[in-house]
């Protein structure tokens, strides 16, 4: 059951919304605010898994909203209702934690299909940090190859960046799904208590840092002739993903080295 919480100042709207969500069983609202300090108490008391919520409010918008959760670090999926749907007012909602936005009017036959679908991602997402929790051991061990290998190539350790890509490549590792702005992204976002946004810059600044000044042997080492300062810095995914087999490779290495002895 996915619990539903609606913030916005129009009643007459916030109606229609209850009743015609309430047609579907797999879907709930627990409750209403009619603006954003309301809102606030709402999502404090009644911790609904996504809100619906309008930017428009009297005493509190919705990027002020946005903000006080941001700050807070409440673990919510965000759903923006807006007829202001200005190109700074979205990247400003988006870098708060938005999840999707719908121009007023909205035609309700497509919410509950993305209210599905966000909530979906956030399932994953918790099923990725679980794996990674329950492989902590070897995880450990992972973590001190992977240091090695990023600070061999010229990532240094006081990059935002460093870290999220270690853990990438762990999430990778533990077998887990490799779409990264469904889940990778978002998983990381959340155990930093940050945005999936920044995880993706953050990221390719610190692989901008180490393709100019890594040393060209050992990025020979790891990408082979996949990659080249010849061919341009890979991707995020693709210098990942790469990594992640460079290490597949050397444990099946050293696995066929120890039966064969």
């Amino acid at each position: 059951m996915i619990k539903i919480g609606i913030i916005d100042d129009n009643v007459q709207f916030t109606e229609i919304l209850i009743d015609f969500l309430s047609t579907f069983n797999d879907m709930e609202v627990i409750g209403v605010a009619h603006d954003g300090m309301k809102g606030m108490e709402l999502i404090k008391n009644q911790k609904p898994d996504l809100i619906i919520l309008d930017l428009i409010m009297p005493f509190s918008d919705g990027l002020s909203l946005l903000k006080n959760i941001y700050e807070e670090n409440i673990t919510i999926k965000v759903i923006i209702l807006t007829s202001l749907g200005t190109e700074d007012t979205i990247i400003r909602a988006k870098e708060l934690g938005a999840s999707y936005f719908l121009m007023k009017p909205i035609d309700l036959s497509h919410l509950p299909k993305m209210i599905m679908s966000i909530c979906s991602e956030s399932v994953s997402m918790k099923k990725t940090l679980k794996k990674e929790k329950e492989n902590t051991n070897d995880d450990g061990k992972l973590e001190l190859i992977i240091t090695e290998i990023l600070r061999s190539i010229g990532i240094p350790a006081n990059l935002k960046g460093y870290h999220f890509i270690r853990d990438a490549i762990q999430i990778i590792n533990n077998g887990c799904e490799t779409s990264f702005s469904k889940v990778i992204y978002p998983a990381i976002a959340s155990k930093y208590h940050t945005t999936p946004s920044r995880v993706e810059r953050a990221i390719r600044h610190a692989i901008e840092v180490g393709w100019n000044r890594g040393s060209l042997e050992q990025l020979d080492f790891v990408f082979g002739n996949t990659v080249s300062p010849l061919k341009g810095r890979p991707t995020n995914g693709e210098f990942i993903a790469l990594i992640a087999e460079h290490l597949r490779l050397q444990k099946e290495m050293k696995i066929e080295s120890s039966s064969s002895v």
